[in-house]
Order: structure tokens, then C-alpha cells, then sequence
């Protein structure tokens, strides 16, 4: 494949990125420790995601710049997240566009309720994508400042202003993929059951879901997916009980202890890539217990006093942009097995010319 007249960012985990312009070089930045600029060479187009897998690196996404507008900042990059399976490479945006398909397939057989929620199931998918996208930013601007204000030593914790913005990017990305789960909730819940029983309940949200699923188990394949996720630590309780606890408790970056930043660094052809972590409690729905039952409560002095709370190192959490990005891979999975049960096949727009007629006034 011949190179494409357009820029490439690759956003890495940790805050890191690879830049790749219409030619086979491809930078890595920041800079190693030793200074030296971390650079290869791919071998075609298509290959910088292999190729930089093959290295040990691990993509969030990709932004595409094709103007100049999007590249000085005036106008939004095209953004996709990587699905680290590879096939399809591009899971999430694909998906973003097959729900509209669907919804355009709806509209054209007027199932405005159909269209309606395929309309919203797409749109979701592609916020979820970009508040991954602002998280994954937050992580650059908190490691470039990082760097820029101090000397950059690993396993080293610590908090400044960009810390609470990469918290507060992530709660956005769970408030977001929430809205994703109960949208599609409610739409299989429609294509599987009220389609055939319009007597049923009307299901606006998983919690109702799993309500019904008490008495009837689902027997499809999508259905028995999106329960078996649902089950107690499974991915899709977890996310449901971080989105709760941070919208319902606490914020999620003092919920339990102080959490702080992380430094790090990724090695590479033998030099190392500063890097950072940002730690979430790998337990969401115990950290609500305990507050919400007094626990957390009981000894003030342990929880409450300044340099007593503070996390002391990442073994017992997960980093908050790669539980983000995993999340939302699965979030795409599910939406392509749930976009099987649609009533309606998904159907892409074509636009017809239509004869202009100009009248003189």
C-alpha cells in the first residue's frame, strides 16, 4: 500500500507517543532518559500497528490528521481505539458505524423506535471513544509536566494539578459507557422480547434486565453473554460499580485512600521511555460497601489525616488507561453481538441526485 497523505498519532500506554508522517520513519516521544530519541522504521503503511505491537508497545488509539486545520488544533483529529485483538482492528468504530446502518435500515422500514435507540447506540459508542481519547490526553499532558518540572526517576509517586484531570477523564468515560450499557439493554430488550410480547415491561437500563432475566433466562447468544458479564466481578459489574461509586459516593481519586501518580518507564531497544500510571482500586463495589455501611468511617485518624491515606504503590490497583481502553474494546465486542438480534440488517445510505427546479421570482 502506497503512503497516505496523512499524519499519525499513536497514543500508547503510560502517556507516550508515536508519531508517524507520510514516510517509514516513526518517532517515539518523549525522549528516552538518556535523551536519545527513540525512532524505527516500518515496513509499510498498514504495518505501524503490528509493527509497533511486535515491539512490546501497547496502543490506545490513533489520531489521523489530514488537514491543516486539524493538525494546528482548530478542528478534531479522526480518533480510533485499537482493539489489541487485532481483527477487526478497528472494533469500535466499526460498530459506531454498523449501529447507524441499522438505524438507517430502521428508519427506511419507519420503526421509529428502532431508529431511535440504533441513532443513540451509535452515537454512544463514538463518545465513549473520545472520552477514552481525554483520558488518554490527561495522561500526556500529566506526564509532559511531569518531565518538564521535575527530574524523572521511576516508581516515584506523586500528585500535581493534571492528577485530579485524568481522574476526573476517566469518570467521564464511565459515566459515558454506562449510558452505552443501558442503551444496549434496551434495545435488545426490544428486538428480543417486547418485539414478540408487546405486553412485556418496558426495559430502559441493565438493573431492569437482569430483573427480568430472574424468572426467564435468556437463551440467545447475546443475551447470555451480556449476563454472564453481568455476574459479580465480571467486566460489566465492575464497570457498573465504578460508574456508581463515583456518581453515587465518592470522588473515585479519594473514594478509599489518596491515589497519586505513578512514574515509569518502558523499555525499548535498550534504553527506557518515561512513562506513567494512574491507579484505580481493583475492588470498586467493597470500597461503596464500606463506605456506605460506616466502615470507612470508624477510625478518622487512618482515613482522614493528611500523609496517613495515601497509596503507597500499584500492586493492589489497576492503571485507570488500560482498564479504560479494555473496557471499551469489550463495550464493542458486546455491541456487535447484541447488533445480531436487530429485526433489521443494517443497511448503508445512498444518496440519490434529485432534479432542481429554479423558479424566477
Amino acid at each position: 500500500m502506497e503512503w497516505q497523505p496523512v499524519l499519525r498519532e499513536l497514543h500508547l500506554y503510560g502517556g507516550a507517543r508515536v508519531f508517524n508522517g507520510t514516510d517509514p520513519k516513526v518517532n517515539i516521544q518523549p525522549s528516552a532518559l538518556s535523551g536519545k530519541l527513540a525512532s524505527i522504521t516500518i515496513n509499510s503503511y498498514s504495518s505501524l500497528y503490528s509493527d509497533i505491537k511486535g515491539l512490546g508497545l501497547k496502543a490506545v488509539g490513533c489520531d489521523f490528521f489530514e488537514t491543516e486545520e486539524e493538525v494546528k488544533g482548530f478542528a478534531p483529529p479522526l480518533w480510533r481505539s485499537i482493539n489489541p485483538a487485532a481483527t477487526p482492528l478497528w472494533l469500535c468504530a466499526d460498530q459506531g458505524q454498523n449501529w447507524s446502518f441499522i438505524a438507517n435500515a430502521a428508519f427506511m422500514q419507519k420503526s421509529g423506535l428502532f431508529c431511535d435507540i440504533a441513532s443513540r447506540i451509535s452515537h454512544q459508542i463514538r463518545a465513549c471513544e473520545w472520552r477514552l481519547r481525554q483520558l488518554s490526553e490527561a495522561y500526556s499532558n500529566q506526564l509532559n509536566g511531569r518531565l518538564l518540572s521535575k527530574s524523572f526517576v521511576a516508581n516515584d509517586r506523586f500528585m500535581d494539578g493534571n492528577t485530579s484531570l485524568c481522574y476526573l477523564a476517566l469518570q467521564s468515560f464511565l459515566v459515558d459507557a454506562c449510558t452505552l450499557r443501558d442503551y444496549l439493554s434496551e434495545f435488545y430488550s426490544e428486538a428480543t422480547i417486547r418485539l414478540h410480547d408487546s405486553s412485556a415491561a418496558k426495559i430502559t437500563s441493565l438493573s431492569g434486565l437482569l430483573k427480568s432475566w430472574r424468572t426467564h433466562l435468556p437463551q440467545d447468544k447475546a443475551g447470555k453473554e451480556l449476563r454472564a458479564s453481568s455476574l459479580q466481578d465480571k467486566w460489566l459489574y465492575d464497570l457498573g460499580a465504578y460508574r456508581d461509586l463515583v456518581v453515587h459516593v465518592a470522588p473515585l481519586a479519594n473514594a478509599e485512600k489518596t491515589l497519586l501518580a505513578f512514574t515509569k518507564t518502558i523499555e525499548f531497544h535498550g534504553e527506557n521511555i518515561p512513562a506513567i500510571q494512574l491507579p484505580i482500586p481493583l475492588k470498586p463495589a467493597q470500597v461503596t460497601k464500606k463506605r456506605t455501611t460506616g466502615e470507612y468511617f470508624e477510625d478518622p485518624n487512618l482515613n482522614f489525616a493528611r500523609g496517613l491515606n495515601y497509596i503507597q504503590d500499584m500492586d493492589s490497583s489497576r492503571d485507570a488507561l488500560e482498564y479504560a481502553h479494555i473496557t471499551m474494546q469489550q463495550l464493542g465486542a458486546i455491541c456487535s453481538s447484541i447488533a445480531a438480534t436487530s429485526p433489521f440488517a443494517p443497511e448503508i445510505p445512498i444518496i440519490t441526485p434529485i432534479d432542481l427546479k429554479i423558479t424566477k421570482r
